[in-house]
């Protein structure tokens, strides 16, 4: 059985971005070790127009799922935005020039859609002995910082933002995977036609 191609790009795409955060994983623990318990830390590599590129997958569930037995394929567009390319992790402060690039992936949205706003997080837990929030919190203020990007984009659109924390995962989670735990860490932009 041959992977659609759909599919195939998402797992070359799943791929790359575990190399970049192989490359960038050095720089995060001294950002880390350096802030007080509380405090979000600072980003350590500035964001480029090269990264916020690499990191949105484009999900057209009907190209990749031709049949769920007398289920009909969703008919919803999905745009997912890597959070570990999008935020420090622990962190939910949009980097400069992110809000520019997700109101060009809004360009393709119909005027006056509807658009469902979830943030996703790993199972991992937050160091509640560092940071005064939960995986919940974080999904929440992660879709929120991105729903206030589009919302100063695209006025016209209704956002109907949600964190979903840890319930909703995109993929099994897989120890030995760096990944799997990568790929669950997302806000999605789900809208109809």
């Amino acid at each position: 059985m041959t992977m659609p191609d759909s599919l195939r790009t998402s797992a070359a795409r799943i791929a790359a971005g575990s190399a970049m955060l192989l490359m960038l994983a050095p720089l995060t623990p001294p950002a880390l070790a350096e802030n007080g318990m509380n405090e979000r830390p600072e980003q350590p590599f500035e964001i480029t127009e090269k990264i916020l590129a690499d990191s949105v997958t484009h999900f057209d569930p009907t190209a990749s799922v031709t049949s769920l037995g007398s289920t009909e394929p969703a008919e919803d567009q999905v745009i997912v935005l890597e959070t570990d390319i999008l935020f420090v992790s622990n962190a939910w402060d949009l980097p400069s020039g992110a809000a520019t690039r997700i109101a060009e992936l809004a360009a393709e949205v119909p005027d006056g859609a509807t658009i469902q706003v979830g943030g996703h997080t790993d199972s991992r837990p937050v160091d509640r002995s560092r940071y005064d929030f939960d995986n919940q919190q974080l999904s929440e203020h992660r879709a929120q910082a991105v729903a206030d990007a589009l919302a100063g984009a695209r006025p016209d659109l209704t956002l109907e933002v949600e964190g979903f924390g840890d319930q909703d995962p995109a993929v099994a989670e897989n120890p030995d995977d760096p990944s799997s735990f990568a790929a669950n860490r997302r806000v999605e932009l789900r809208y109809g036609d």
